[in-house]
């Protein structure tokens, strides 16, 4: 495969101690219908094999990079998208699996779409197995969005492509989060250009609970709810779809587990 200069799509993963499903998440990529794009992956300081698993893809699309130290998501994120020669960039995580159309599908459509600058897709949410256990459907056109987007995150961070230098206009990812740095990014992407989910299942989604974890998440979250309704030009009197979130962080982590259990059993 010849390297390319000016790839349309630039896919970028940042990887930390995910060598368990490290392999067929770049494997998804290389398989794309969709040919012309570079894959660049950072190393941001693992201590399993990761490293291993990545320096052993020999395709010249791919370009590697290592942190020594972990930097964390929003900064790692931030260097490769720097780094990244395409017009467009695909997220990917390196525990989930791209449909071989995504990219293509993907494409296409901010091809044809010139005022949309994030797209996103429907997935489907498989467990540690990768057996299939539920499905991710979130609205599709901008106004929706926009309206729900107070409420919970519409887009599933891994799946989605969007315009590079839009991206950098804003300020890329914060990076003084830890956590929802993508939910902050879209926020504040959301509330001045069109963001859309094409109404196809492109992307296979691993849920891995982390019921610990996602009350931290939800903390940050609701912080940046309220940042975004200051600074961003969210209005006021929206500050009241903060409730559902703010009960969410509230419930009990062992309830969550039931909750869950139930849910996906």
């Amino acid at each position: 495969m010849t390297v390319l200069k000016n790839p349309k799509i630039s896919v970028v993963m940042s990887v930390y101690n995910q060598a368990q499903y490290l392999n067929i998440a770049i494997k998804s990529i290389l398989d794309q219908t969709y040919k012309t794009f570079e894959l660049l992956i950072l190393d941001d300081g693992s201590t399993d094999k990761s490293w291993s698993i990545i320096k052993s893809f020999t395709d010249k699309r791919i370009r590697i990079f290592r942190n020594e130290k972990r930097q964390g998501l929003a900064k790692g994120l931030n260097f490769l998208i720097n780094k990244a020669r395409g017009v467009y960039i695909a997220r990917m995580d390196a525990d989930d699996i791209s449909f071989p159309n995504r990219l293509k599908e993907q494409v296409a459509f901010l091809n044809k779409n010139s005022q949309v600058v994030l797209v996103g897709c429907r997935a489907i949410i498989i467990n540690q197995q990768g057996q299939e256990v539920g499905k991710l459907q979130y609205p599709i056109n901008y106004q929706d969005i926009k309206r729900s987007i107070l409420s919970y995150n519409p887009f599933i961070h891994p799946s989605v492509c969007f315009r590079k230098e839009i991206i950098q206009e804003i300020g890329g990812y914060d990076e003084q989060l830890f956590y929802s740095q993508d939910y902050d990014l879209f926020l504040r992407l959301i509330a001045k250009y069109p963001c859309v989910n094409i109404p196809e299942f492109l992307f296979k989604f691993r849920w891995q609970p982390d019921f610990a974890k996602q009350k931290k998440q939800h903390l940050t979250a609701l912080k940046i709810r309220l940042k975004a309704i200051k600074d961003y030009g969210y209005r006021k009197w929206e500050i009241v779809k903060l409730i559902q979130p703010l009960l969410a962080y509230l419930t009990p982590t062992s309830i969550k587990q039931i909750y869950w259990w139930l849910k996906l059993s």
